[in-house]
């Protein structure tokens, strides 16, 4: 027997701090909830449980978007509605006004007036329909705006690299020149066939900046009542005209032409810009070969604009495969075919054309994934409901002959807005069906997560009833092993 070490006490002692340890790891699972409260619990499940909960708020964010998205296109289409009311009371209008049993000086005068104000409503609507500061019906949520651009004529100013953008009503043109002699810049508009023409002249050796263009282009009489407010000309740096010995162009005569994307079609395949605009008007050349260090799988910008795409000629790639690389590379197309093709397939110069307008707006973009892949965007565009942009500004029923062709335009731009409205109601309902999609996919990863994360309170309170009785059992036997020694004592009497 020995009375130095107390082998007996160790051990339970030993045991009585395992135990211990044990009531405590199961009191912090029971008081938290979680099964994992420090990566020591469980490595691995902690990891996992972590890339499920970032996917979980992506989600969540993805789910909020979706219905932020939502009240948009209601805010929008509510606008819309509006217009297709009046719309239809321009017919009604405009059909009575047809009838031969009115005259033109009071009852025909009358029914003028009232489209008169319903032609102002509309454009009251289109310029204040907005959410959230988007302005949603005045042509900036399009795919782009009417308009072009144009560089600068060297014959005409002095310094190199100044070019033009011209935003104005489709069909409208803009003419910039100086001319020997003049000493004083002008703006005029055009008559006749050129009425649409708006020729602003400058004087000679003279610097012009931008707000030297603007005061020009807001001083100038008889602007087409269309285009009133709506003709502007940016510049990209001042310049200063040339001393000329006759007329000169510093740009040439400029259409501004609608909106309309760049695209091609070739085998069933559509590639399509993204904005409009003709400096989309660019080759995509897809080529089908094996990937090589100075030949990588994937897509290139090239400077001029053109843009490249190599893919492996054997391998099969569905459209959003592509629409990633494009978008991975920065290049602003994107590609649709049914299925699946092989690379090899899909090998072609894309010639896109037919571009045409400014890209400016572009519309929205919406993220309704928790990921950038190509298929968790959705472009949004609507199309502008001014006036002019539904072809009503000639639009005059103070005649029976004008009431007729009033007629056929007016139910012309109510397709147009119907057109619109059915694109908008189709995406509602699939970001409906978004929202459920998610919501789905949602409860399922926390349920999964869960599992993993969460303690089983029942399983877990089974472990503190048993842990705490290993407690007390080690503290009786700790001190009966205390008590052990004190039996040497019978030996030494």
């Amino acid at each position: 027997m020995r009375i130095q070490h107390n082998i007996m006490a160790l051990n339970s002692n030993r045991q009585l701090g395992i135990n211990n340890s044990a009531v405590a790891r199961s009191l912090e699972k029971l008081s938290s909830g979680y099964r994992i409260n420090r990566a020591g619990d469980d490595a691995a499940g902690l990891a996992i449980s972590e890339k499920m909960r970032a996917q979980i708020k992506g989600l969540e964010a993805a789910t909020d978007n979706s219905q932020d998205a939502i009240s948009l296109v209601q805010t929008a289409e509510g606008g819309l509605q509006e217009v297709h009311s009046m719309l239809n009371r321009m017919t009604e209008l405009a059909t009575k006004s047809a009838n031969g049993t009115y005259t033109d000086d009071v009852d025909r005068k009358a029914l003028q007036d009232e489209i008169s104000a319903l032609k102002d409503e509309i454009n009251r609507i289109a310029d204040g329909t907005d959410f959230n500061g988007i302005k949603l019906l005045d042509g900036t949520m399009g795919v782009g705006s009417s308009g072009a651009t144009a560089d600068a004529v060297a014959a005409g100013i002095a310094e190199t690299g100044v070019n033009f953008t011209i935003t104005a009503p489709d069909g409208y043109k803009v003419h910039i020149a100086t001319n020997d002699g003049v000493t004083a810049s002008k703006a005029e508009w055009g008559t006749g066939a050129a009425s649409h023409t708006l020729t602003i002249t400058l004087a000679e050796n003279t610097k012009i900046t931008q707000s030297d263009l603007d005061a020009l282009i807001n001083g100038v009489s008889g602007t087409p009542s269309e285009a009133v407010g709506k003709i502007n000309v940016k510049v990209n740096k001042d310049f200063t005209t040339k001393d000329v010995g006759a007329a000169t162009d510093v740009m040439a005569e400029t259409e501004a032409k609608a909106a309309k994307q760049a695209a091609l079609t070739w085998n069933n395949i559509t590639v399509t810009a993204n904005k409009a605009g003709a400096e989309y008007n660019k080759t995509l050349t897809i080529t089908g070969a094996v990937g090589t260090d100075t030949n990588p799988i994937g897509g290139k910008l090239n400077a001029d604009g053109t843009s490249s795409l190599n893919l492996l000629s054997t391998a099969t790639y569905t459209a959003n495969d592509i629409n990633k690389m494009l978008a991975d590379a920065g290049i602003d197309s994107k590609i649709s075919f049914e299925g699946s093709k092989l690379g090899s397939d899909l090998a072609h110069a894309y010639a896109l054309v037919d571009g045409a307008g400014l890209s400016a707006g572009g519309g929205l973009k919406l993220q309704i994934g928790d990921t950038s892949e190509s298929y968790n965007q959705l472009d949004l565009s609507i199309a502008d409901m001014h006036v002019s942009a539904l072809d009503l500004n000639s639009v005059d029923i103070s005649t029976r002959d004008g009431a007729s062709a009033a007629m056929s335009k007016i139910k012309t731009a109510i397709n147009t807005v119907s057109t619109s409205r059915g694109k908008l109601g189709a995406i509602q309902n699939r970001l409906e069906h978004t929202i459920n999609n998610l919501g789905v996919t949602t409860e399922n990863i926390t349920s999964a997560e869960s599992r993993i994360r969460d303690v089983d309170m029942a399983k877990e309170m089974m472990n503190y009833t048993k842990n705490s009785v290993l407690v007390q059992s080690a503290q009786a036997m700790l001190a009966q092993a205390n008590q052990q020694p004190q039996s040497v004592l019978q030996l030494l009497q």
